[in-house]
């Protein structure tokens, strides 16, 4: 596994003051990962300059596409110097590092911070935070013996001298503290930082395994691996074939233009079943390395099951089963180790925390999504937006401001893409039933679009917030009444755009008011579905509604009819907003609703089915 670099402050002005220019293709080539920071490093090093570059730099401009940048919440801070103690607790911007360092640790990576400030290494080993420490010269060090042939002179050379520099200040202090414990720690981080030599007896083994499950994924994907490869496999992927079914019924939804939702949930349920049972019968005789080579291979295949099952879940509105098939999805991400979809798990996770009111925990994973999107160098602001908003609902403005800052650079520097982005999320939002939010975040989308005049996406916001306007309750207004003021700062705009987009907006507004005008006229007697909703017209789902007696009431939004209510006193009906409905081989009786029901749900008509199995709801599905 390749380490993980968190770099304090001091590493960059040692490497300001002493490197060649060709550091940065150097770090390239040697850093995979890159290096990790906090804002808090920008700000001390902001003026240092590269003395021995050709006109000298700005270290921070130069070093800037191998730098991943992450926030961290100032409670985490604040935790970690009650942990070590306030009075031995070292500057704010280490804590952060240190904060940062133990983070990424728990992802499963294996991290070094790199700093020359002892006491960081005495405090973390205080609180056991899991990672390791090492000073400049020895990260220098490292990357000579890591990285390509054609570096490692140079850093050998950059590391003895740098080394040198931290010897000096050491002993300039020696009068202020007993150095003689840093400088054991500097001379031992030299000696134990070779773990590649130490572990190359186990490294054949290790490096054959990945051959193989590069292998059984090939041939689980269609391809041909070495016959060799299949040979050493043994019976393996006869045993491993039938998670190819998993991606065929997946090539089935992706086919369809929609899907009824319920019909296929259960036809997964029982193909991943089905599936499971086989397989493990298979591997249950095979010893556990065998069996680790199979689940590796196979992880592929069941974090795309899993994810496809967690949305079909949440369009039922079984948001608890949802939540389960993504932990799943994000457990077999990190077997193949791909961070993007872990990155996408972590976040529908924290969309489902959202739904929950659970604000703290939705933050959290937002934020972690946002680390794994820096990472690959992913579109992070639709988690820098969920994250504020979970930060700002949970009383936590001084973290949710951070988060604010952060979008409002990305939207500036690019506004379409972030009205695309914003729309996406917005989308989502209104397919979890949480209208308030998506009312907010179309809203500045809708901003973005405008600025950058693409009509044909004002076009489709539009027809959005008339279903999101359509779909918020009286609840849902109060519950985020103070979240506009925050949310209106992800975008800057124009004082002729702003007149333009209110007018907009009201218009916006107008249709969706009129579509809950109760109707002129009832129809009263049992009349066919085909005559009164022509199949031909559009009707989505906007909420669903189940009493204690499990009646269920769903609200809809109908081309013609404008938004009404279907009672359903019988029977169990799973939907969720932006699903369609349709309603053939039956008869319709159109009311006008109760006063209290329109009220509550401003509705224009009550419908009511003779035969209520003749509703069905289906999804668009994109995979």
């Amino acid at each position: 596994m390749s380490t993980t670099w968190v770099v304090d402050s001091n590493c960059f002005i040692h490497l300001g003051s002493m490197a060649q220019d060709n550091l940065l293709e150097d770090l390239k080539k040697s850093t995979p990962q890159g290096l990790y920071v906090t804002p808090g490093v920008h700000n001390e090093v902001r003026t240092v300059r590269f003395q021995r570059w050709k006109n000298k730099p700005n270290l921070l401009d130069k070093l800037k596409p191998i730098l991943t940048t992450i926030a961290v919440d100032d409670g985490q801070i604040r935790g970690l110097a009650e942990q070590i103690g306030e009075r031995a607790a070292p500057q704010d911007v280490d804590l952060s590092l240190m904060v940062l360092a133990s983070k990424l640790s728990r992802e499963g990576r294996e991290v070094t911070l790199v700093t020359d400030d002892f006491k960081m290494t005495t405090t973390s080993q205080k609180v056991n935070l899991g990672f390791t420490t090492c000073p400049p010269s020895t990260f220098l060090q490292r990357l000579s013996e890591t990285g390509p042939n054609a570096c490692k002179s140079r850093f050998r050379s950059l590391s003895r001298r740098t080394r040198a520099a931290e010897m000096r200040y050491a002993i300039s202090r020696v009068n202020e503290y007993d150095i003689q414990a840093k400088l054991t720690w500097m001379v031992d981080s030299l000696i134990d930082g070779k773990p590649q030599v130490k572990q190359q007896d186990s490294a054949p083994e290790k490096s054959s395994d990945q051959k193989l499950i590069r292998a059984l994924r090939k041939h689980l994907l269609g391809g041909k691996p070495k016959q060799s490869h299949m040979n050493a496999l043994g019976d393996l992927p006869i045993i491993c074939q039938p998670v190819s079914e998993l991606d065929a019924y997946l090539d089935e939804i992706s086919a369809s233009n929609s899907v009824i939702v319920d019909e296929k949930y259960d036809h997964g349920i029982e193909k991943m079943s089905s599936v499971l049972e086989r397989v493990g019968l298979g591997l249950a005789p095979l010893d556990e390395e065998m069996a680790e080579i199979a689940h590796r291979a196979m992880a592929g295949h069941m974090y795309r099951m899993e994810s496809c099952l967690a949305m079909l879940a949440n369009m039922t509105g079984n948001v608890m089963r949802s939540r389960l098939h993504l932990s799943r999805a994000l457990q077999s991400a990190t077997l193949i180790d791909d961070r993007n979809a872990e990155m996408l798990a972590t976040n529908q996770l924290g969309m489902l925390a959202l739904v929950r009111k659970k604000w703290d925990r939705a933050a959290v994973l937002f934020e972690t999504a946002d680390g794994q999107a820096q990472s690959i160098n992913n579109q992070r602001l639709t988690y820098l937006v969920c994250a504020g908003i979970a930060r700002f609902l949970n009383d936590e403005e001084k973290t949710a401001m951070k988060h604010l800052s952060a979008a409002q650079t990305i939207v500036a520097n690019d506004p379409i893409q972030a009205a695309k982005d914003l729309f996406e999320l917005g989308k989502n939002m209104l397919a979890m039933d949480e209208a308030g939010l998506a009312i907010e975040v179309l809203d500045e989308a809708m901003e973005c679009a405008m600025e950058s005049k693409d009509d044909e996406l004002e076009e489709h916001l539009a027809e959005y917030l008339v279903l999101a306007n359509n779909a918020l309750t009286e609840s849902d207004t109060q519950q985020y009444l103070g979240l506009r003021k925050y949310l209106d700062d992800i975008n800057s705009i124009e004082s002729g755009k702003f007149e333009e987009f209110e007018e907009k907006i009201a218009e916006i507004e107008q249709q969706a008011e009129a579509m809950s005008k109760p109707l002129e006229s009832a129809i009263e007697q049992w009349t066919p579905v085909s005559e009164i909703l022509p199949p031909t017209d559009k009707f989505t789902v906007l909420r669903r509604e189940v009493d204690d007696d499990g009646r269920t009431l769903i609200i809809g939004q109908h081309s013609e009819l404008g938004v009404v209510g279907f009672w359903l006193p019988e029977g169990e009906f799973n939907a969720s907003s932006g699903q369609n409905i349709t309603i053939e081989g039956t008869q319709v009786k159109v009311v006008t609703p109760p006063e209290s029901l329109q009220t509550k749900h401003s509705i224009s008509a009550l419908i009511a089915l003779k035969d209520a199995g003749k509703i069905a709801f289906s999804a668009d599905i994109d995979l």
